[in-house]
């Protein structure tokens, strides 16, 4: 199975709507490799992972892990020339309209019956003004994902909005964002095992949390404009924690 490139009809509705699902797009054999190497991570979480539903009412050491958030690259050591990293480049290009690369990477695992919403929140709320309409990211489901166990779901054409202001989840020790939206405009996107969904920076979208019997596990593929530098010139109300040390810091201006 060869991966798919953008066509025109792709292009415009993700420039209009500010997102764009890309059905089947991913072979299951490369799924079943990045799979392997997220399940060590679930395995090591307490090594590997930060907790980013850390509530406050918990010690770092008795953190429930509601979404297991780290990275593949700590555990796959040639993650960087794997098939699907290469075409997300690519296909994010053709629907920014700019030359893309890989940034970074995040897994979220989101266990059944213990899990946690990511809140409403656009990604330009957390990386800053440098990102400014020169990012996209790409959310790989490593199973079929729905309303129950915690698909994505965007505000078609939120990117058209700007940034909205975002605060910190109350009762959070992590440093999740929440912003306010209008859900009237609220699609749910639930997608097979090989889809990918593509959005803007400013598009606001959440996930809900995992109602299902088995883990939701995802990784999402941040990539920016090549020559951006990464995040920068941050919102004031980013905050970034240290899950080894508790330490928060103010880093907005």
């Amino acid at each position: 199975m060869s991966y798919p490139q953008a066509n025109a009809e792709q292009i415009a509705f993700f420039r209009e709507h500010g997102y764009l699902v890309v059905r089947n797009a991913i072979p299951q054999a490369d799924l079943d490799e990045l799979e392997k190497y997220c399940d060590e991570l679930i395995a090591q979480k307490h090594e590997l992972a930060n907790d980013w539903a850390w509530d406050a009412k918990e010690s770092r050491e008795n953190r429930s892990f509601r979404i297991v958030q780290s990275t593949p690259t700590l555990v796959w050591k040639d993650i960087a020339a794997a098939r699907y990293r290469q075409w997300l480049a690519v296909f994010a290009g053709s629907l920014m309209d700019l030359d893309m690369e890989f940034w970074y990477d995040q897994f979220l695992g989101k266990p059944p019956g213990n899990s946690a919403p990511t809140f409403w929140h656009q990604d330009e709320g957390y990386w800053g003004r440098n990102l400014a309409d020169r990012g996209i990211t790409g959310w790989i489901p490593l199973q079929a994902v729905d309303t129950v166990n915690g698909c994505m779901h965007f505000i078609d054409g939120g990117h058209k909005l700007g940034v909205l202001p975002h605060h910190l989840v109350e009762g959070m020790q992590s440093d999740l964002l929440t912003c306010e939206v209008d859900e009237t405009f609220d699609v749910p996107c639930p997608m097979a095992r090989g889809d990918v969904a593509f959005h803007h920076s400013k598009t606001p979208h959440m996930s809900g949390a995992n109602d299902g019997p088995a883990w939701r596990k995802a990784v999402t593929n941040h990539l920016q404009a090549v020559g951006t530098g990464g995040s920068g010139d941050h919102y004031s109300w980013r905050v970034k924690v240290n899950q080894r040390t508790g330490e928060r810091t103010a880093v907005g201006m």
